[in-house]
């Protein structure tokens, strides 16, 4: 058995059709597919990670530019 981080996108699993709200011929009507909730899930790390990088390079620089200004 593989031991998944994060839990299954699937919002239907084995349940019966009769069972799932509004399903058309090709699945829910107004559900994410689970290729766009992965996408959206790697879309906000990586957006996370830039802010964090961005938030210390400007903390870098604030302290490079306070510490050079009194010699």
């Amino acid at each position: 058995m593989v031991v998944r981080i994060f839990t299954n996108l699937s919002l239907h699993g084995t349940t019966p059709l009769r069972a799932q709200p509004e399903v058309g011929e090709w699945g829910p009507s107004s559900v994410q597919p689970t290729r766009r909730k992965r996408l959206t899930r790697w879309l906000w790390i990586a957006a996370f990670v830039v802010v964090v990088a961005v938030l210390f390079l400007f903390g870098h620089y604030a302290y490079t530019m306070i510490m050079t200004s009194g010699s």
